[in-house]
């Protein structure tokens, strides 16, 4: 068995710390881990990828078209990897859009997300979109949008790693006095996958 995720987004949407959750679950699961991470002008809202596999693996990175889940934190990021999810894989992408530099450099107009939807469906007709950085603003602090994503993903029917995992490697990530509401995004992360997926 080997199970990939692919995490994309900008800098600044926590993705490396979703990263570490999830290496430290499947860990804790007894799971052979391996992950990477690229973040290149990540302080300036720049591209930043990570890959998560574990299983019967023995590298690192995520062959295109390998992907079992693509996590996209900002659509037009997941749209850029979309090449790596497999034809019968998932894409979990938060709707909220964060323009990149490049879009003001080139005085280009940010594509409408219903366009890159329909986009990401090319890639995998298996697209499930939530607006993870609302459902975080209501919390009061759209900063834990990464952990609302990490929830979504943990309602995923096939994937490997359990939920009470992901919440004991939740609790090891954050101090005691930010951990309730962390709790609180991943439980709501949780109901919204399960919204769109009846």
């Amino acid at each position: 068995m080997e199970y990939q995720i692919f995490l994309a987004g900008v800098g600044g949407q926590g993705i490396l710390s979703v990263t570490d959750i999830l290496c430290n679950a499947a860990v804790d699961m007894g799971f052979k881990v391996h992950g990477s991470e690229t973040h290149g002008m990540s302080q300036r809202g720049g591209s930043v990828f990570s890959n998560v596999r574990f299983g019967e693996i023995f590298s690192p990175l995520i062959m295109e078209r390998d992907s079992d889940v693509l996590l996209g934190f900002e659509p037009t990021e997941a749209l850029r990897y979309a090449p790596y999810v497999k034809p019968n894989g998932l894409c979990l992408v938060n709707i909220h859009p964060i323009p990149s530099p490049s879009f003001t450099l080139t005085k280009s107009s940010y594509p409408e997300i219903k366009s890159i939807v329909l986009a990401l469906k090319t890639y995998t007709p298996n697209v499930v979109s939530i607006d993870a950085t609302k459902l975080a603003s209501e919390l009061g602090m759209s900063i834990v949008q990464n952990i609302v994503m990490l929830g979504s993903l943990s309602a995923v029917p096939d994937l490997p790693l359990s939920v009470d995992s992901l919440k004991i490697a939740l609790k090891k990530q954050f101090r005691a006095k930010h951990f309730n509401l962390n709790l609180k995004a991943f439980e709501i992360g949780r109901q919204a996958y399960k919204n769109n997926n009846p």
